[in-house]
């Protein structure tokens, strides 16, 4: 007998790159770690937690400093042990069973892996070129999907959609909209002031790409006060540990973002791709990465992990690239160079 649900038997589990390689340029993550003083103070608070009880359920310190950082209300508010946790709570609490999401691709693929694990219908608006948002609204309407979900500024692609263009959009929508802004920090284009103001509207936030917090695993979901309360109903009681509260307090208070300087460096890597790679087709980031799309892709990628340099591969020849400090860019571009001639 086998005693796996149906629903997990095909899965394929997600598998980022492992291994050790000297440049990492591969999961959009910061190069930067954070700040030496920002260490030496949570170092210093270790003394006084109370390692032996269950963190505030409620992570309201964190929540306070995220609610201040972002200038949102505290209320509106939830804290993850990462976004993915919050995403699956989503689906699991806002969706029934059954319910239809659709899911716009390219994208960030662990949307459709939730809502297919919490058995939601699924399905695919394939981006066109010409991509809008009202492409995928009317696509959203005439399916009847009970929800939607796009990161703003998309993953992979870099491309983003403006503040005036996401509001009309949810103004519009009839369906639940869940707006993933992780890389929003690197753009000026958020829409998490109106989170709450809208019964349709859940913005998800993380310190995993601008505040070079990934190893912590910290996300955050802003929303109307009907869909956080049932957020907080589903999510489990302890789900943010004691030390990421009191590290992402202490980060969200005190951090000096690199994000204006990571996103200049991700147009510096954009246009030096465009020179290296004239036959590729470059997308125009507001982000801190570079999406392209190139015939020799895979070589490209298996190239550079010889070489010690590890970027995303995507199958039919597209690559996603990080953006770093000026030395790592340089040893890219004259890799891919070598690679290719």
């Amino acid at each position: 007998m086998n005693y796996v649900s149906k629903k997990m038997r095909d899965k394929i589990p997600y598998e980022p790159i492992s291994g050790d390689y000297r440049i990492r340029l591969d999961a959009n993550e910061s190069p930067y770690n954070v700040d030496k003083n920002i260490i030496d103070e949570f170092c210093a608070s270790l003394y006084s937690l109370n390692l032996n009880r269950y963190p505030d359920p409620s992570a309201l310190s964190l929540r306070q400093s995220f609610a201040k950082r972002y200038g949102v209300s505290c209320d509106s508010v939830v804290a993850g042990n990462g976004s993915d946790e919050l995403i699956s709570v989503i689906m699991t609490s806002l969706l029934d069973k059954g319910d239809t999401l659709a899911v716009a691709y390219p994208d960030f693929s662990m949307y459709a892996f939730y809502a297919q694990l919490s058995e939601n219908k699924v399905l695919i608006y394939d981006k066109t070129p010409r991509y809008s948002l009202s492409d995928l609204l009317e696509f959203v309407k005439r399916n009847n999907a009970r929800a939607v979900v796009f990161s703003n500024p998309c993953n992979p692609t870099g491309v983003g959609f403006d503040r005036a263009s996401v509001l009309e959009f949810v103004s519009e929508c009839p369906a639940l909209c869940i707006i993933d802004e992780a890389y929003m920090d690197f753009w000026d284009q958020s829409v998490i002031d109106e989170a709450d103001r809208h019964e349709n509207l859940v913005v998800l936030k993380t310190l995993s790409k601008a505040f070079g917090a990934a190893g912590l695993r910290l996300g955050f979901a802003v929303g109307h006060k009907t869909l956080i309360n049932a957020l907080n109903i589903a999510r489990s009681p302890y789900n943010v540990n004691t030390l990421s509260q009191t590290l992402g307090k202490i980060i969200l208070d005190k951090s000096i973002e690199n994000a204006g300087f990571l996103a200049s460096q991700a147009k510096k890597l954009e246009n030096k791709l465009k020179e290296l790679l004239p036959d590729a087709n470059v997308y125009p980031t507001c982000t801190n990465f570079v999406f392209l799309s190139h015939e020799d892709a895979e070589k490209i990628f298996r190239g550079l992990l010889k070489k010690g340099i590890a970027i995303r591969y995507f199958p039919t020849d597209r690559l996603r690239i990080t953006a770093s400090y000026d030395s790592e860019i340089e040893e890219l571009c004259t890799a891919i160079s070598e690679i290719l001639h």
